[in-house]
């Protein structure tokens, strides 16, 4: 069950979450054709936005309800330098397990910021809160994350699991040995059910694609 508090409601009253879990990713998977998958996805992305200006990319659907949820809090959204990093460094989606490539491919196409999450790590109800700006968890580098007042977190019966300013946590990671994901959406305000639904579509297609059995 995921529950979102009334606290969310009332301070970001126009939020909506997206939870897609996917089965099976022990199948074989083909790890060419991901391969092939990413650079063609790249190649299309690089395409798309041919003289890159971020002025007028962080004015545009979806990324300009990010960079306004960001810019309360004095940062720069994570995915628009994913984004940049391709478009400008020549950086491609590293390999660091079909799961979350498959994750890291569809945030840079779609720019819609998205968690994943090792399913059978999961403890009981999901909940969505506002930070206090107290709350410490293990961060999936191993290290300590302080979440920051009234940033959204995301939470199960176990403690955080990941929050829009921080990392998921080491807790509920995917791993190579990952049978079963859960893949959380962040839509802040602004963010559309539509934006959500295509956005899970494509990490669902993008896995299929190389792991046809699931």
């Amino acid at each position: 069950m995921f529950q979102i508090s009334p606290a969310v409601k009332e301070l970001y009253p126009t939020s909506k979450f997206g939870i897609m879990v996917v089965r099976g990713l022990n199948s074989a998977a083909n790890r060419p054709l991901m391969d092939t998958l990413k650079n063609t996805e790249i190649d299309r992305i690089k395409a798309m936005h041919e003289g890159y200006e971020r002025k007028s990319v962080i004015n545009s659907e979806p990324v300009c309800h990010y960079v306004a949820y960001y810019k309360k809090f004095k940062k720069t959204y994570p995915v628009l330098l994913q984004l940049e990093s391709i478009l400008l460094k020549d950086k491609g989606i590293p390999s660091v397990g079909i799961p979350v490539e498959a994750m890291f491919l569809a945030e840079v196409n779609n720019q819609l910021l998205t968690a994943g999450h090792e399913l059978k790590q999961i403890d009981g109800d999901l909940i969505m809160k506002i930070a206090a700006g107290a709350e410490n968890y293990r961060g999936i580098s191993g290290k300590s994350q302080q979440l920051t007042e009234h940033d959204l977190f995301l939470s199960d019966e176990g403690g955080i699991l990941s929050s829009v300013l921080n990392d998921p946590d080491y807790r509920t990671r995917i791993t190579d040995t990952t049978r079963n994901t859960l893949y959380f959406v962040y839509g802040v305000d602004g963010i559309t059910k539509e934006q959500i639904r295509n956005h899970l579509g494509n990490i669902r297609s993008y896995l299929m694609t190389a792991i046809p059995d699931i």
